[in-house]
This record gives structure tokens, sequence and C-alpha cells, in this order.
């Protein structure tokens, strides 16, 4: 989406739609020249480095609970007669995803965040000027642009991450000099709670970011991916007397291990970036329907015992055999975000009778 200039009104209107004011709170103060030409060389801006990220990588979160006020900086404005900056727009997102292209006309832009609990936040900024910033400032009590946070990010780099207490906030888009414009696109995801242990994914431009909590909890933009996690395969063929057909699902009740990887089959698919579940317990099901015919008399048969010879819909993991044979991945492919597979002695196509067979490689535990 691209934003495009609005006038005064419609700014001033969004402004206090989010509680951000136009002008900042330390507007109100004037100073020489020189004074300012000091204090704009002391507020250049490092913003904090992000943390390099790979897709094999679960880094853990060390010393980002807290944002240190002696962090705090801010983005100097171009006049040297005044400390009034008036921003070319000002947007909220009152989303916790956002993703939006803009362009840097003016001083700064400003968009208004609000967080209702402390959210483990990610920022990155992609621009056709790489000396712009992307701040995260405090909003005042009144509604008024408060002072840096003293965390952000320069443009073109990795992003950023860092867990952030509930308030109103401003992501202020500018740079060090005051002088610098250009087009950009502004990445922001607060979507996951704070409180997680490793990063398992993350996509280019934030808008799907997956963290790992515990053996319970993996989030994806919120949203704990362990509930309601289930693998479906189900085939049909065709005979002159009905049809066959195979049924098989895996639902997870409960995990023991998580793991990343590259997945490959004997069929024609691949999971080069995968996270792999292996499942301690759920509800298993396996299904052969098939047609019988003795001298004309056809039988529809429905046969549920599973490769084991135990009868299923059952709960798997409770039985001294469901972990003789290796273990039980549900395989999900973090680039589609989609169930790809279920890596089981159990799944048909595993077997010797079912020919399939697979590689994992990269294989690294998470916990």
């Amino acid at each position: 989406m691209k934003f495009v200039k609005k006038s005064v009104s419609y700014i001033l209107a969004v402004l206090l739609m989010y509680g951000v004011l136009v002008v900042p709170s330390f507007a109100a103060s004037e100073t020489t020249p020189q004074v300012a030409k000091e204090e704009a060389k002391n507020a250049e801006i490092q913003s904090m480095p992000s943390i390099p990220y790979s897709a094999m990588d679960t880094q853990k979160f060390d010393n980002l609970d807290e944002i240190s006020p002696n962090e705090a900086k801010k983005i100097s404005t171009d006049s040297t007669q005044s400390r009034i900056v008036k921003p070319q727009s000002a947007w909220g997102i009152s989303e916790p995803v956002f993703v939006g292209d803009g362009t840097l006309s003016e001083s700064f832009d400003s968009y208004g965040v609000s967080l209702t609990a402390k959210q483990l936040s990610f920022l990155k900024l992609d621009s056709s000027n790489s000396n712009l910033l992307a701040i995260l400032y405090n909003v005042n009590a009144n509604g008024s642009l408060g002072s840096s946070t003293g965390w952000g990010v320069k443009a073109n780099g990795s992003h950023s991450y860092i867990n952030i207490p509930a308030g109103k906030y401003a992501i202020v888009i500018g740079s060090a000099t005051g002088e610098e414009r250009g087009n950009y696109k502004l990445m922001w995801n607060a979507s996951n709670p704070s409180g997680a242990s490793s990063i398992i994914n993350c996509t280019a431009d934030l808008s799907r970011v997956v963290l790992y909590y515990n053996l319970s909890t993996i989030r994806s933009n919120g949203d704990n991916i362990l509930t309601g996690l289930k693998w479906e395969n189900s085939e049909t063929w065709y005979t002159p007397n009905g049809y066959s057909a195979r049924d098989m699902s895996m639902s997870v009740a409960e995990v023991k291990g998580v793991y990343l990887g590259s997945f490959s089959s004997s069929v024609p698919y691949s999971a080069p970036n995968a996270l792999l579940i292996d499942i301690s317990k759920g509800s298993w099901l396996y299904m052969n329907s098939y047609y019988r015919n003795v001298e004309g008399d056809v039988t529809h048969i429905m046969d549920y015992f599973d490769l084991s010879g135990l009868k299923t819909p059952r709960t798997f993991g409770t039985e001294h055999t469901d972990f003789s044979y290796g273990p039980n991945y549900i395989v999900i492919n973090l680039d589609t975000f989609q169930v790809c597979e279920f890596l089981s002695p159990f799944n048909y196509h595993y077997t010797s009778d079912g020919g399939r067979t697979y590689s994992l490689t990269k294989l690294q535990k998470i916990s």
C-alpha cells in the first residue's frame, strides 16, 4: 500500500485519534543556532545493532527486557531557528503487523503504535536512501511526542527486535541530519508476547514471525500453532467393484521435541526450511476402506487397524510400541507455512510397501 500526502486537517485528525500531537513536547523551548547545531551534532544516532538472523539459527534473547533510558537519543530537526518540527505525515498503526510504503519529504514521518501488553517487537526499514532511520519514540501522557527509546534500525540493514512494555509509542522515520529524503518501506511486527526463548522463523518483510516459548507454545504472529495442529492424508482408488481408500490423520496433543532442518522426500516435494514437531502424544487414525467380491457377493470393508496391529482411532503415545520404530514428526514447511508431512513409521508411505524414502539434513534441536 502506497501512502500519499494528506491535507493538514487530515493529518491533525489522525494524530489526535492516536494520541500523538504534531508538535513534540520539547518544541516549546527555543534555542540559538549555535546551541541547535551542537544539539544536532550530539543527537546523531547509531541505531542499536541488529542481531544477524538465519532460519537455521535459534537465537536466545539476552538483555532485551528493558529499554535503557541512557540509550535515548533524538532524530535531529532540519531547523536552526526553532526545535518545532512539522512532520510531513503521520499515521496510526492499528494492527500488530504492518508493512507499508511511504515517502519522507519533510523532517520526519511518524507512525503511532499502542501496545496493551509487553510484546517482543521487530522493526525493519528499507529505503532508496540508506541514511534514513526508523526510531521508536515514547508518547507522553498528554499525547505529545516524547523522548526516543534509543532503539531503532538503519535503512537497508537487517531487522532488530526488543521487548517493549505496554504503552503508547511512535515509530519516527527521519535522519540524524534532518536533511535526508527518500521513499521507504516500514516493516513492524509486535504480534508476539514477551517470554520467547528463540526465533524459529522470520520472513524478510516481518509479515510473519514465529517464536519458540516452550514445548506447548510456539507462536506465529501471536497464534499458538500447536493448538489444533493436525496432519491428514486421504487416497482413493476406483475399482470395477467400487473403490479402495486409505485415510490417516494425526492430531497433536503433547510434544516432546522441536527441531529445525531441511526435509526432502522421494515424492516430488521438499521443505528446505522445515519445522519438525516430535509428537509425544496425539490422536491417531488409520483406516483402509475397500470392497471385497467373493463369487459375486460384494462386501464393503472398513479396516481401522494401523500398521502395528492396534485399532484406531486411538491415543498415540500410550502403547509401548509407539516409539520403538523411530521418531514421529509432523513437518511444517516454513516457506509456505503449511503442514506437509507426517514423517513416521506409522505413515504407510514410509513402510517397505509404501516405498517412499526421505532425508533430513541440518537437523537442529530447539528443545
